[in-house]
């Protein structure tokens, strides 16, 4: 007897589908009794299913998991430079001239030139008046 068919002594529990693509091999060894030189017996020594074993597969893990630690700690620096990847400021490309004073600014916003002239021209305006409303309600 060398090999078996697979769903032949196998119960019913187990799903033909998992020995679909296995074979299973049945290993005998032929031995004679020195006292009945013609008389051979034939004893089960193992069964072999066909399957990677398990060593092997877990061989195969374990040596992807050793392969992913890292040798040594990755420093803040590069770390940063890894995740700022393309993320780099961009040129400002949409800028016009005040038309008030001439200088440059961003579209849709204050000129910071004349932003600045006014606060500081209101702010005058705003000491004035008050020196003035003190000097009154004397």
């Amino acid at each position: 007897m060398r090999m078996a068919a697979s769903g032949s002594f196998l119960p019913r529990l187990i799903s033909p589908g998992l020995f679909s693509t296995a074979r299973i091999q049945l290993a005998v060894r032929q031995f004679s009794l020195p006292l009945f030189p013609s008389l051979t017996l034939a004893v089960p020594v193992g069964v072999h299913l066909g399957l990677p074993s398990l060593p092997s597969i877990l061989e195969g893990i374990w040596e992807s998991i050793l392969r992913a630690v890292p040798k040594k700690k990755t420093s803040h620096m590069k770390k940063r430079h890894r995740q700022m990847a393309g993320k780099a400021l961009k040129d400002v490309t949409n800028l016009c001239k005040c038309p008030a004073c001439g200088e440059l600014k961003r579209m849709h916003r204050l000129c910071p030139t004349c932003a600045e002239s006014e606060l500081t021209r209101r702010a005058r305006e705003r000491a004035y008046m008050l020196t003035w409303m003190q000097n009154s309600a004397r």
